[in-house]
């Protein structure tokens, strides 16, 4: 039994690590500049990011574990593949706090945040034949970070 989960823990660590590097970099860098910055009114309270986030990271790790759990035996190379993928993208999503709140780069991080809309949209592309599921467990993510890019745009035209 715990043999079938091993790989869900293991995408679950690999994602809530990555997850802390990002929540870090944010703590220590939010004040004063983040504090400063003109914010859009459609912007949420900043308590609401790490419930959010935290729902999310559980979502894609549920989704990705999913997928490779089907595929492992059945498409093996794509089965490696998506999880290349999977780790890819959460490189594409840690990167952003960097760009954003350690190099305070507004624009560069919009930029970012593109590349990682393509990169969920692909996952979600090569999820949805495999699982339905797997897909629907990333809509709230994509639209989460669809609604963080008109925010991060806001702030660069707006500051």
């Amino acid at each position: 039994m715990i043999k079938k989960y091993k790989s869900l823990i293991l995408i679950l660590l690999v994602t809530f690590f990555s997850s802390l590097i990002a929540g870090y970099v944010t703590r220590i860098n939010i004040d004063p500049w983040y504090q400063s910055l003109n914010r859009l009114p459609i912007s949420p309270p900043d308590w609401i990011f790490a419930p959010v986030w935290t729902t999310l990271y559980a979502f894609m790790s549920i989704a990705i574990w999913i997928v490779y759990e089907k595929t492992k035996v059945s498409e093996p190379s794509f089965s490696k593949k998506i999880i290349k993928i999977y780790f890819y993208h959460l490189v594409i999503n840690l990167t952003w706090s960097f760009i954003f709140f350690y190099y305070h780069l507004i624009f560069a991080a919009f930029i970012n945040i593109i590349f990682l809309i393509i990169a969920i949209s692909i996952l979600m592309v090569l999820y949805l034949p495999r699982s339905r599921i797997s897909f629907i467990l990333m809509v709230p993510y994509l639209l989460w970070v669809i609604f963080a890019s008109v925010l991060n745009f806001g702030l660069y035209l707006i500051n």
